[in-house]
């Protein structure tokens, strides 16, 4: 036994185990330590010189410049995994994902993404199908590339079809980077040509906010769904030809325009300048007051359950409207609040984390709050996948329904056209980053220098 840590203080307790260590520690400093340790070989140190006492034998031990040989401690089982991770540095973080996605135009870099990919998950993929994939992510980020740069030059009607064709070629990248996705782009464009997956139809008023917007068996969207393990065989077989055919569809097969842009929390000031509705979406923070965190500290089993907030800045929802979102949620408790906003106290539970946010489904953005996001579509709750279909709609109403979208641009709706443009910034900034991600099967972090975060 090389080290004793003790508080003791009879001289014989320590006469007694100086025979079986090599030196004895004492937590606090003895006073005339010399006279204490009196017939005592071995030498007594406080405890407070532990590191300098560490540091003198770690360099004995060490052979020139190399630290000794020894056995790496294996991950226990409890441990998380941890995910790979890109941490992007730059004074213009959007820049920096884009040189990211630039350099998977190139067919070579791309099939290493893929074969690393195909090595990390359900096996190695072969040397024809890494080639096939890589040239499709190669060609499909080259055009999201294209619509996404004309984008910035043209006018509001320009942007709308220019971003959503560019998040398409996104989604066509991430279905094909993943290992189990199709083998080539041929497969993708076969499906497209079904059809895009949605619909849209005026709803119970001819106002823009109404217009339904819903999801169909066949096309491109649902095959998007199926390819990220999303459950589809519930979806309608085919569109409704009326809203009132809408009524009889399952309900959360479709929503309103107003309901998608409740769920973008990067707009959520200029949504409640516009309509009177509830967000839908609720910002988690810890409950320091619920959680007795001394108590937790000094707790010999993990902790599996934490007390959280839920923050609805609308300040509309109720309680069971909170016990809707996703989450491993119970307890759920409205507390008080300043202003208008509504908090709830939710206890969270997290068996298998370590911390309670790794077991919530969280939305993070450059330009908005950490936040919990209502699903669309029977649970669908991948933010790309509700920015996809929102500037679906807006694309079908900017090619097909002049009488409306002239409203919008000088009209009685011209309201609505702060926060399209409001929500159009945000898909320039933030799906880029989300669409890195899912290509690359990294989790990508974006920071400014000398940024805290």
């Amino acid at each position: 036994m090389p080290l004793l840590y003790s508080s003791a203080t009879n001289n014989s307790v320590y006469r007694a185990l100086a025979k079986e260590v090599d030196i004895i520690l004492v937590n606090g400093d003895l006073w005339k330590i010399e006279s204490y340790g009196y017939g005592i070989d071995v030498p007594i140190r406080s405890a407070n010189d532990f590191h300098s006492l560490l540091v003198e034998w770690n360099q004995a031990s060490s052979e020139g410049k190399f630290a000794p040989d020894a056995e790496e401690s294996c991950q226990s089982e409890e441990e998380e995994e941890v995910p790979n991770v890109r941490v992007l540095l730059s004074d213009t973080p959007i820049e920096a994902v884009w040189l990211r996605l630039r350099q998977l135009h190139s067919v070579k870099l791309a099939e290493r993404v893929i074969a690393n990919r195909g090595e990390q998950g359900s096996g190695i993929l072969g040397s024809e199908v890494v080639a096939s994939k890589a040239a499709g992510v190669a060609f499909a980020l080259r055009n999201a590339s294209d619509y996404y740069s004309a984008s910035e030059a043209r006018n509001l009607s320009q942007r709308v079809l220019n971003l959503y064709y560019g998040s398409m070629a996104f989604a066509f990248a991430e279905m094909l980077a993943m290992p189990s996705g199709p083998d080539s782009l041929t497969q993708i464009e076969n499906v497209t040509k079904q059809g895009h997956g949605l619909y849209t139809l005026d709803g119970a008023t001819s106002d823009l906010k109404d217009i339904a917007v819903g999801i169909i068996r066949s096309g491109f969207f649902t095959s998007w769904l199926t390819t990220l393990g999303q459950e589809v065989s519930w979806t309608p077989q085919k569109k409704p030809k009326s809203f009132a055919d809408v009524a009889t569809f399952p309900q959360d097969s479709w929503l309103t325009l107003e309901q998608l842009f409740a769920r973008i929390p990067e707009i959520s000031d200029l949504f409640q300048d516009v309509f009177d509705s509830p967000t839908l979406w609720l910002e988690p923070s810890y409950d320091s007051s619920a959680n007795q965190a001394g108590f937790q500290l000094m707790a010999k089993a993990p902790v599996s359950r934490t007390y959280g907030l839920l923050t609805d800045i609308s300040g509309q929802l109720t309680k069971e409207d909170i016990a809707q979102f996703p989450g491993p949620f119970s307890e759920i408790k409205q507390v008080g609040s300043r202003g208008k906003a509504r908090r709830f106290r939710v206890a969270v539970d997290h068996d298998g984390h370590k911390v309670w946010w790794n077991a919530l489904d969280l939305h993070s953005s450059p330009l908005g709050p950490t936040a919990i996001i209502k699903p669309i579509f029977h649970g669908l709750g991948t933010y790309r996948a509700i920015c996809l279909v929102l500037l679906y709609a807006l694309s079908i109403i900017v090619r097909y329904r002049p009488s409306v979208w002239r409203r919008v641009q000088e009209g009685d709706l011209d309201h609505m056209r702060a926060l399209i443009e409001a929500f159009l910034a945000v898909v320039v900034r933030v799906l880029p980053e989300h669409f890195l991600a899912s290509v690359s099967g990294e989790k990508v972090f974006t920071r400014q220098h000398g940024s805290w975060a």
